[in-house]
């Protein structure tokens, strides 16, 4: 099987994501960045389900619209002036002319869709002929490389993180053909160990002392040298990983 190129970020941007996100969040979120880096983003582009703006700020200096359902996320991605336009409201209402989007960016946000074949085709009637939808989400693989190899746990693991479309490949190229996409470029990330990690370190933050969480009180007094110094480490992470990876990136073009 042919190895797969690198996938690399800078100790300067990995510091800003464990600063900002703790340690869990942050290596995910890096690897998102590392592969959504890969691609080519035509404009106009629109990110579907921008939440804060975080992960989009690292990928495009900026992006035409954002759109997200949750009201609170809008006000947080208008902080980050990466975006010319933001609309609080799911993509089937978008305020968007049809057939005007160059590229429609995802990350970390179609596994949760409860209608998603609904999300696709509004997707599909946005885009130009031609268009793009490039996307992130976590695979099939997912929940077999959790911390505990065990059913219940990662049942469990899932349904704290409200994933409902942890599809293999073959589903999701069948959803996208019938919204009316081929896809044209898949990228894997995140090895076995890196997702076993990151669920332990997550599985850590949860642990309370009354309504605190003992690791986040660790984790804001970590001294800046210390944060530094592990940013430095990360960066020699190589984030990539052979078919499935724990997380998967599709391009899909509208026909």
């Amino acid at each position: 099987m042919e190895v797969p190129a690198a996938l690399h970020l800078q100790p300067a941007e990995l510091h800003t994501l464990l600063d900002r996100l703790g340690p869990s969040l942050g290596l995910w979120r890096a690897a998102e960045v590392a592969v959504l880096r890969t691609q080519r983003y035509a404009p106009p582009v629109l990110d579907l389900g921008c939440g804060d703006g975080i992960v989009m700020s690292l990928v495009l200096p900026r992006v035409e619209i954002g759109i997200d359902p949750c009201p609170d996320a809008i006000r947080r991605a208008a902080a980050a002036h990466l975006y010319e336009r933001l609309e609080a409201a799911p993509i089937e209402n978008a305020a968007v002319a049809p057939g005007t989007v160059g590229t429609v960016v995802s990350n970390s946000v179609l596994e949760h869709v409860v209608d998603l074949p609904a999300v696709l085709r509004a997707a599909a009637r946005l885009l130009r002929p031609g268009g793009h939808l490039i996307f992130t989400v976590p695979t099939e693989a997912f929940s077999g490389w959790l911390a505990v190899p065990a059913a219940g746990y990662s049942a469990w693991r899932n349904r704290h993180y409200d994933h409902r479309n942890l599809w293999p490949l073959d589903l999701w190229a069948h959803h996208l053909r019938h919204a009316g996409f081929t896809i044209v470029a898949v990228r894997p990330y995140l090895r076995r160990g890196l997702v076993t990690a990151w669920d332990a370190m997550e599985l850590a933050q949860r642990v309370r002392i009354g309504r605190r969480r003992l690791f986040g009180l660790c984790w804001r007094r970590i001294p800046p040298g210390v944060l530094a110094c592990l940013a430095h480490r990360l960066a020699r992470l190589d984030l990539a990983a052979l078919p499935p990876g724990g997380g998967r990136l599709v391009v899909a073009r509208k026909r």
